[in-house]
């Protein structure tokens, strides 16, 4: 990578102008100060580089979203309005803002050569944006080369690892859930019990919520313990989780649509 061969030879070129100058003592003390302000320095400089790239693209998404919730307040303030067409104009408005903030993340590649986990962090950004508008050929491509360390990118993994049909689901969860508490962890609970309950694991899936109780609290996660502990297996639903569940696409929300009673 060039900072560290950048603060490499600048370190050397130190030390070397140190050795004519001073002891071994002074010459390794500066050669490492040399190496730590060069690799902190130009360090600091690409940070600022992408930090103003990755703002500009929060800036077009806060502003989508903006534009996205005023059409959603306009909708139900109209409750004759299709629900069905509105969620299409709403979800256009939301893929074209993703491609957008995609074309703009291909501004961070000329800086890959510096640091060493840039490309897997855009990537993970990258496939996360690829999910939102159900590219999942993009998002499988993009799985390898991408950090886990946000609890949706654990998400989004573990939802294509079951809709692949591959193994090591478990293991995958165990080890991102550990690290997580509250509503992230609500997530992976939530999302592993479903897959349980979907592969006909009720029992399973009953342990692991009653686990669960120990590292979360949430609504949901409760009533789905209850639920299963009643038998009422069918009714089993992470609908409480929100967004955050429906964002997998593993279940499409249900829309209610307020009836208009008209008076004669």
């Amino acid at each position: 990578m060039y900072t560290l061969i950048i603060s490499l030879v600048f370190a050397a070129l130190i030390g070397w102008l140190s050795a004519m100058e001073y002891g071994a003592a002074w010459t390794v003390i500066n050669t490492i100060a040399a190496f730590a302000v060069c690799w902190i320095g130009t360090g600091l400089f690409i940070r600022h580089k992408i930090n103003k790239i990755n703002n500009a693209i929060q800036d077009k998404m806060t502003e989508a979203q903006k534009k996205i919730n005023r059409k959603l307040q306009i909708f139900q303030s109209r409750p004759g309005a299709n629900a069905k067409a509105v969620q299409k104009t709403l979800e256009k408005d939301q893929n074209d803002a993703i491609y957008e903030a995609l074309k703009a993340t291909y501004q961070v590649d000329r800086y890959f050569k510096w640091n060493f986990l840039l490309k897997q962090q855009i990537s993970t950004m990258r496939m996360m944006f690829y999910y939102q508008i159900k590219d999942f050929k993009k998002v499988d491509e993009l799985m390898p080369d991408c950090l886990f360390f946000d609890p949706r990118a654990s998400a989004f993994k573990i939802a294509r690892m079951y809709k692949r049909g591959e193994g090591g689901i478990e293991k995958f969860f165990r080890k991102k859930v550990k690290r997580l508490k509250g509503e992230n962890a609500a997530l992976l609970y939530g999302l592993y019990s479903w897959i349980l309950v979907k592969n006909g694991e009720a029992d399973k899936a009953l342990k692991l919520l009653t686990d669960a109780r120990k590292a979360v609290e949430h609504p949901a996660i409760a009533e789905n313990r209850e639920k299963l502990a009643n038998g009422n297996v069918k009714q089993f639903s992470n609908s409480g989780l929100g967004e955050l569940w429906y964002s997998l696409y593993l279940e499409e929300p249900r829309i209610k649509q307020k009836k208009v009673h008209r008076k004669f």
